[in-house]
């Protein structure tokens, strides 16, 4: 069993601070050496048996099929009924994940080239990009918004067009209507059951989709749509792109 932790304030605040290229490509967590002597986690009272994350090449499995997966593995771990939610909206829960057993998780599906995916990756960087942006709560809330309890076949259907669709997906996770569980859930369902709705794949497709949703969204109070409503608007909107 794994105990789960936060960081501190101080702490997440000095790693934010000191983010060298060279330390985040090192084979071996860089953490406790760091803070060595140092005070820099608290528990949060909960023990899980963590799972390992699964990365390999993409020629051997498809990336995003890889992320589903690795996405289902986590959220049956790490979910509401398990840790209370104030954890799992803390950036200091994730950042400890990303820093300790998830470390080489991240080496291998995110290499730290740069800044600025180090940043985007083992942090949360400001505004809604951070559902989509950072590694391990990109997987979580795909996971924690499509699953299904009432779906006794596979509760997890939805989580797989998330990522099956991750692209376009991301014009709407990125926006501030995916906050809403239900809105997320019916464009699941939009994408899942139009027809030639792979379309909407293409960069030229998915950017129409983001500025389609930007229009609806600036009109319509979205979270007060009923799910069948909300489930044709999205349907005719992937229509009108790809047909």
């Amino acid at each position: 069993m794994d105990e789960l932790y936060l960081l501190t304030d101080r702490a997440l605040d000095e790693l934010k601070r000191t983010i060298s290229i060279d330390k985040y490509q090192l084979s071996s967590p860089f953490i406790e050496e760091q803070f060595k002597g140092r005070q820099y986690r608290s528990s949060i009272g909960k023990k899980v048996d963590l799972p390992d994350l699964d990365v390999k090449s993409k020629e051997e499995e498809m990336l995003w099929i890889q992320d589903y997966k690795n996405a289902i593995a986590l959220h049956k771990v790490i979910n509401t009924d398990n840790i209370p939610l104030r954890y799992l909206v803390d950036e200091r829960f994730w950042t400890y994940l990303t820093h300790t057993k998830y470390w080489s998780y991240l080496q291998k599906r995110w290499p730290a080239i740069n800044e600025e995916r180090i940043k985007e990756n083992w942090f949360f960087k400001s505004g809604n990009a951070v559902f989509s942006r950072q590694a391990l709560v990109r997987l979580w809330w795909r996971a924690e918004c499509s699953y299904d309890s009432n779906n006794l076949r596979d509760p997890y259907e939805l989580t797989k067009v998330a990522f099956d669709f991750a692209d376009p997906f991301n014009q709407i996770i990125e926006r501030k209507i995916s906050k809403s569980r239900k809105v997320f859930r019916c464009a699941l369902i939009a994408l899942r059951d139009t027809p030639n709705s792979q379309k909407l794949k293409s960069e030229e497709n998915r950017t129409k989709f983001g500025k389609a949703i930007n229009t609806v969204a600036g009109v319509k109070l979205i979270e007060l749509m009923k799910e069948e409503e909300l489930i044709k608007m999205f349907e005719d909107m992937i229509k009108n792109i790809v047909e």
